[in-house]
């Protein structure tokens, strides 16, 4: 039975406006910038990840965290899984630099001490680092009570992420042209971005253990932890020419601004997963909002010339379901008229 309740159909309505996010980020940045006379930085502003000279190389730091799908695992008592999205969140950033992850530490703040719950959250960030073939070498457990909400076992988890690239290896779009092949990999389902929209529409019509129409929990089906394209992207890497790589997270889609000015058109998109058509449903929203929000089945981007497609399509299908999706145009906008989306700068 659906609860009484306001169903927001925004990001702005369930409390997130990304505008104000911008404006602070573009504040900061000014203070950021005025550090780098400290080391020789070499990316761009605005990117996944930035890193300093190593000699040959750049060494690449990232540091992210799971945000409000926390809560979810919280009220699942379901702590395995969420640790592995930490790794991912930051190890995907890294990869869409063409950086190679070396190492991730961790920082887990926590209400109260409670062994089986801590052990568990670590046991999702050895995971995470196996599936990114890198060792977890350290970390934070602090015990902040006064910070963290009122409620039994409340925590945060953030980590960071190391790695290193030739610097004459970087992929930060600038070599992409008009023309280049857009291909997408998919996701397994919505990752760690969009928690606070979905869990207001979700909660609206479900509890947490009761069943989707496709029979898997609902808690279940927003538990499953986000993809690491590790081993995806430096197979590809190895055999292929890439001129852009993009980690779908935050600000859905709209992500492709930041890694070159040109557009992209998307001709055809994938069968989109049945647990983003739920949220859009229950709530109301439109294709534009859902393609800003979330990564409606597309968790990472690949950007390649047209003499690699064919090549690459078949490795990226060896390891998760892949798909040609369109092409790099002249003009600076972001279509998907399949859905009549259109974003500008």
């Amino acid at each position: 039975m659906v609860k009484e309740r306001i169903i927001p159909s925004t990001y702005v309505d369930a409390g997130i406006d990304l505008r104000d996010e911008a404006d602070i980020l573009h504040n900061i940045n000014n203070l950021i910038k005025g550090s780098f006379q400290f080391g020789d930085v070499l990316a761009k502003e605005g990117h996944y990840a930035n890193m300093i000279k190593f000699g040959d190389f750049g060494l690449a730091l990232t540091t992210d965290g799971v945000g409000t799908k926390l809560i979810v695992a919280q009220k699942m008592k379901k702590y395995d899984t969420v640790g592995i999205d930490c790794v991912a969140m930051n190890v995907n950033d890294l990869l869409a630099m063409g950086v190679t992850p070396k190492a991730f530490v961790d920082y887990l703040a926590v209400s109260e001490f409670n062994a089986r719950i801590i052990e568990n959250i670590v046991k999702g960030l050895v995971k995470g680092c196996e599936l990114s073939s890198i060792p977890l070498i350290g970390g934070e457990l602090a015990k902040i009570p006064d910070l963290l909400a009122k409620g039994e076992n409340v925590f945060d988890l953030a980590g960071t992420a190391l790695g290193i690239i030739k610097k004459d290896k970087i992929i930060d779009g600038s070599k992409i042209k008009s023309s280049n092949v857009i291909i997408g990999i998919s996701s397994n389902g919505i990752h760690s971005n969009g928690f606070t929209i979905a869990r207001k529409v979700l909660d609206v019509k479900y509890d947490l253990n009761e069943e989707f129409p496709w029979k898997i929990k609902v808690g279940d089906e927003l538990l499953k932890p986000t993809r690491i394209y590790v081993s995806t992207i430096q197979h590809l890497l190895q055999e292929c020419k890439v001129t852009g790589l993009a980690h779908i997270t935050g600000g859905g889609i709209k992500k492709l601004f930041r890694i070159t000015n040109l557009g992209f058109k998307f001709s055809k998109w994938p069968e989109i997963p049945a647990i983003f058509n739920e949220i859009r449903k229950i709530g109301n929203i439109t294709y534009q909002e859902m393609f800003s929000i979330f990564n409606m089945g597309i968790g990472f981007i690949v950007v390649v010339p047209k003499a690699e497609v064919e090549k690459s399509l078949q490795i990226l299908n060896e390891h998760f379901p892949s798909y040609i999706l369109g092409e790099i145009t002249d003009d600076s906008t972001i279509a998907i008229p399949q859905y009549d989306v259109l974003y500008t700068r």
